[in-house]
This record gives C-alpha cells, sequence and structure tokens, in this order.
C-alpha cells in the first residue's frame, strides 16, 4: 500500500493527499513503533483507534483489513467493507479511483491558459448505476469541447459532447454504457475532455 498510495500521491500531488494506518486493536506505543519499524511504514499511524480518543474507527468502519476515503469536507467517498468482504478489501483501482476524483487536475495546458480555471470531475465515482461528469469552463466565451470515455488501454467507448460548450459547469451524464448502449464491465475509465488547447482527464471507478 506504501508505494501504491502514499507514495504515489507524495510525488503526483504533494501535500493533497494524508494517508493514515489506523491500529484497531488498540496497542501500546512501542507496540505500533514496532509494526512501523517491521513494514517500513513512513506514512502516520495512528494509535487506539478503537476508542473515542482515537476516533472510533472501529464502530464506523468494521473490524480488521479495511479501506476508506474521505475528502476534506468529512463525507466517506470510498468504503471497502461496504462491498469486500474481509481478506479481499484492498482493491487498488477503486481505492484510486475514489483519491483521483478529489485531485484531479488539468494537463497539457498550453502557456497563456489558466489551468486553475478548468476542472474536470464526476459525482459518484466511484459508481454502480452511472455518473454525472462536470466540466468547467472558466468565464468567457463559450469553447468548442469534446468529452469522451475510454478503457484503460486507451480504446474510446463513448462520447458524452462534441461541440460548443458554455462557460461556466457542463454537466454530462453517463450511465456506464458504450457507445451502442451496452453496460461496460466493472473497472476503470478515464474521461478526456478537450476544450480548445487545454487537456483535462479523470479517472472513474465502476462497481459491480
Amino acid at each position: 500500500m506504501q508505494q501504491d498510495i502514499w507514495q504515489y500521491y507524495q510525488t503526483n500531488y504533494p501535500g493533497q493527499v494524508q494517508v493514515v494506518g489506523v491500529d484497531e486493536y488498540n496497542g501500546t506505543v512501542p507496540q505500533l513503533r514496532s509494526f512501523k519499524n517491521q513494514t517500513g511504514a513512513t506514512y502516520p499511524l495512528l494509535l487506539l483507534g478503537a476508542t473515542a480518543t482515537g476516533g472510533n474507527f472501529m464502530t464506523l468502519y468494521g473490524t480488521f483489513d479495511n479501506y476508506v476515503v474521505v475528502n476534506k469536507q468529512g463525507i466517506v467517498r470510498y468504503h471497502a467493507a461496504l462491498t469486500w468482504p474481509h481478506g479481499d478489501r484492498y482493491h487498488l483501482n477503486e481505492i484510486r479511483g475514489s483519491i483521483d476524483s478529489l485531485v484531479s487536475q488539468p494537463v497539457g495546458v498550453e502557456p497563456g491558459a489558466a489551468p486553475s480555471a478548468y476542472r474536470l470531475a464526476s459525482a459518484p465515482n466511484p459508481a454502480r448505476r452511472g455518473t454525472t461528469v462536470e466540466l468547467t469552463i472558466p468565464s468567457g466565451a463559450g469553447a468548442s469541447a469534446r468529452v469522451t470515455v475510454h478503457d484503460v488501454t486507451g480504446r474510446r467507448v463513448a462520447t458524452l459532447w462534441d461541440g460548443v460548450a458554455p462557460a461556466g459547469a457542463n454537466r454530462f451524464a453517463w450511465p456506464g454504457r458504450d457507445a451502442h448502449g451496452a453496460p461496460l464491465a466493472p473497472g476503470v475509465y478515464l474521461i478526456h475532455a478537450e476544450v480548445g488547447a487545454v487537456r483535462l482527464a479523470h479517472r472513474v471507478v465502476v462497481l459491480p
């Protein structure tokens, strides 16, 4: 998990994502330190996670292995124990998909553009019955835009918009189906948006 999540986001989105390992066995400081030394964990470890002072994580999220993504507003965006049984809860594509929905940013912007004003997001994410993709274009005149869905191989499976889009928030419903209306298999999909010279990418996880 350290390389898959903590180090990845520290490198690619520094300061935006915090990873915490929670001790639900309510061990001692030496025990927690021993765990850290044995595993080489560099992310923070929370002591007494199954107590009121430690956050009551066991009451909120269950026992044993579990992975939870919480946004800055304190809203749970992903809770592995609701979907997967004990021993089979580490699904990196789902965890990363949920985190990426909170830190997505534009890529490939030409000099002179205002990248912070463009935004590509979706909700819900992960999604079971479709999601709504939101493309935000900065104030000014509308622009020619194209929003497409691709599988992990890069193959385009659906086109959500291809035309002029006004400034502001543009929302496009995607029911999790391909261009022919057939439901797509669960997994990770990439939303691409092209607005003039600006290119944005966003990851969506489709659950069973």
